[in-house]
């Protein structure tokens, strides 16, 4: 098996899971296996089996409604979704002039061109996904002539002054080849503008087996200048657990040779294998903390996204769990795995053992700015 970046053989796994979960939460009936090419420090999952149909059937995010979307944070009590965040930092780092022809490439639902539209009429937006399951949102704010699934038209080429990609090449098994494809329906001067996972701060990012790639900033700057672009920037802070980066097409598009550098590889290596050593015990600690719980009744999660389901995953007991705790309104009401969502306020007063499925590097931070929680005596276990 060869790394999907730079092509260098990859050694033997440095992770094997006991269950697999992919990113929508779901159990996957495929072992996750996961492995780091000292070449260039990317960290790459086994393919899914089938993953063309799974992406064209099986594959759909936030799709109950048109304003479904993820919380980014909570600030002082505000909630701050995932969509307005991600479009406050394009309009931050891109200048859009009037008539603007902007590509979203692998778009699903699109919710980053239809809010990035309503506030600037002026841009021409296109869609691209590989799924036609998405057509009904589309259809509400673009025209058929602006999208396209499955194939790209061949007019398209060199035709958009901005590429976008949001959070879709880390499902890609063929990166190299999609972003030099992506190069080549840009003008010359234009821009490929992304955000992918930061492994290295979005620790969950490892163990989700449909996520096939998982980037270093190293990894990530091999990939766009194999693909023949000139990297602009790769910014790890302004969107958190993630990579924000910027690439031109220059008017010679053929791909250019990339050299690591090896403190660099060597680092986010070693740092790869530590991450992959905590997701490796991190089943036995949560079911070590489920048997300190096992005389006290029920429990709750606090999240009912990918940690929380990871979690429920790995207990001995998952019939405990009562219910999943998250301040999303858009999951409250609904449940997770057959088991309902409910807001912190309404956490049931004899529940008194809450496993916190959150990122572990912000998860303390983010309980003590639970309000509701303040007066409760409650005890928290953390991945």
């Amino acid at each position: 098996m060869n790394c999907n970046i730079c092509a260098v053989a990859l050694d033997q796994p440095v992770y094997e899971s006991e269950i697999s979960l992919i990113s929508l939460c779901n159990i996957f009936p495929q072992p996750t296996r996961v492995r780091i090419c000292a070449n260039c420090a990317h960290l790459q999952t086994d393919e899914i089996e089938d993953a063309a149909s799974f992406y064209d059937t099986e594959y759909t995010i936030l799709m109950e409604s048109e304003e479904d979307d993820q919380i980014y944070e909570v600030r002082e009590g505000v909630k701050i979704y995932r969509t307005g965040h991600q479009v406050d930092v394009l309009v931050d780092k891109l200048k859009l002039e009037p008539g603007t022809k902007i590509l979203d490439y692998g778009c699903a639902k699109s919710s980053m061109m239809r809010t990035l539209l309503e506030d600037h009429p002026h841009i021409k937006p296109h869609l691209y996904d590989v799924s036609d399951r998405y057509l009904p949102f589309w259809e509400k704010f673009l025209q058929p002539s602006h999208w396209a699934t499955y194939e790209v038209p061949e007019a398209w080429e060199a035709y958009f002054d901005i590429v976008t990609s949001f959070f879709a090449l880390e499902h890609i098994t063929q990166p190299v080849a999609v972003v030099t494809h992506i190069a080549r329906l840009l003008r010359p001067g234009g821009l490929f503008y992304g955000i992918v996972p930061n492994v290295l701060t979005n620790s969950a990012d490892l163990i989700v087996i449909d996520h096939v790639n998982h980037f270093t900033r190293s990894s990530l700057d091999c990939l766009l200048t194999s693909a023949g672009l000139d990297v602009q920037d790769i910014d790890a802070d302004a969107h958190r657990g993630a990579f924000v980066f910027v690439a031109k097409r220059t008017k010679d598009t053929n791909t250019a040779s990339w050299s690591a550098d090896a403190e660099e590889v060597d680092g986010s290596s070693q740092r790869l294998r530590e991450l992959a050593d905590f997701w490796s015990g991190a089943a036995k600690r949560l079911r070590n903390a489920e048997q300190c719980t096992e005389d006290d009744g029920d429990l709750a999660v606090y999240g009912a996204g990918f940690y929380g389901a990871f979690i429920k995953s790995c207990l001995a007991q998952p019939e405990r769990i009562s219910c999943f705790i998250d301040q999303n309104p858009y999951l409250q009401g609904g449940d997770l795995d057959g088991v309902p969502i409910v807001p912190p306020e309404d956490l049931a007063g004899d529940i008194h053992n809450v496993f916190v499925g959150l990122n572990p590097a912000h998860a303390k931070k983010i309980i003590k700015s639970v309000a509701a929680f303040e007066a409760r005596d409650l005890n928290y276990f953390y991945i």
